[in-house]
Order: C-alpha cells, then structure tokens, then sequence
C-alpha cells in the first residue's frame, strides 16, 4: 500500500489511495486481470466507504516489469477519494466567521467609546483562541500551512484589526479640534 498524502488544500483535499500486488513470473505466466476481477471491482465500487471521505473511482491497472532478467507482474487498484468538508465548513469555518462579524460590528460605535470597542474586539480575539484550542484535535499537524490553517491566521489578523482602527481612531479624534 502506497500513499503520499498531499493536505495542503485541507479540508477540501483529494487523495490516492494505491494498492500494489506485485508478484515473480513463474513457467511465464502471469498476474492478469479476469472476469472475477471486473467483478470484484464493480462490487467494491458499489460498496466501498471511507468514513469521512468520498470514493470518486476505481481503478485496476496492471502491467509487466523485467528487472535482471525476472519478469515481474504488478496489478494495481487506485482508489480516489475525496474529503467530505461540509463539516469543516459548519463546525468551524462558519464560528470564525460570526466571532469576526461580531468583532468588526465595533466599527459602528462611536469613535468616543473606545472602552466599549476594545472589549468587543479583545473578548472576540479572546474567543478564536479558545476557539482554537477547541479545534485542534480537528486539524492535521503538519509542518507546513494548509487552507484551513490560512483561514485560522487570517482571522486572527481580520480580529487584531478593530483593535487597531478603535485606538487610532480614538487618537485621531483627540489630535483634532473638533470634537
């Protein structure tokens, strides 16, 4: 069994799955399809699941290789699957977004009310910390960014910046004359 799994599209990532038989010639016969493999096939088309993956196709490939002189037969089912994100999209796609709703609603206060926004944003940056330790059993730990961990950084930057505008606004307001 053969895979390189490439997440950096997770949670919307497809994958391959590729299952090898490889097997020595004997009296030159060979590994070869028949009619219970097509069988086989169809059936496991119709049957195969993978919890929270979709089972796009299936192939079976086979083909010869002769190394030193030994033929070898290798017959080869390749399974595509892809991701079931609904789930990332309900459960943590869609939070963030009301947490940074929530946190850019701010906007509309007055600018003289500057305590009153940096509560909303703090406690808002507040909660997709939390929110992250929550998640974090749901994301692969991989050493490198995926989609959802883009997402994850950039609401914490979309958070930071009502914090932001609610103190230079309120310093603006205090620089000018009129009030």
């Amino acid at each position: 069994i053969k895979n390189n799994f490439n997440l950096c599209s997770f949670p919307f990532d497809k994958q391959k799955i590729k299952i090898s038989v490889i097997g020595e010639n004997i009296n030159e016969t060979t590994l070869e399809f028949s009619d219970i493999f097509y069988r086989i096939l169809d059936f496991t088309k119709k049957n195969i699941s993978v919890p929270g993956w979709d089972v796009k196709d299936i192939k079976m490939t086979q083909s010869n290789s002769n190394i030193k002189n030994i033929v070898y037969s290798d017959l080869s089912y390749e399974i595509d699957i892809e991701r079931q994100y609904f789930y990332y999209i309900f459960k943590i796609i869609l939070p963030i977004i009301l947490i940074l709703s929530i946190c850019w609603s701010s906007v509309w206060l007055n600018r003289k009310e500057v305590e009153s926004k940096l509560t909303i944003t703090i406690v808002c940056l507040l909660s997709l910390i939390a929110y992250n330790f929550v998640i974090d059993n749901e994301i692969p730990k991989l050493n490198y960014l995926t989609i959802m961990d883009w997402i994850i950084l950039l609401s914490y930057v979309y958070a930071a910046i009502p914090n932001i505008l609610a103190i230079i606004t309120y310093q603006f307001g205090l620089n000018t004359k009129y009030r």
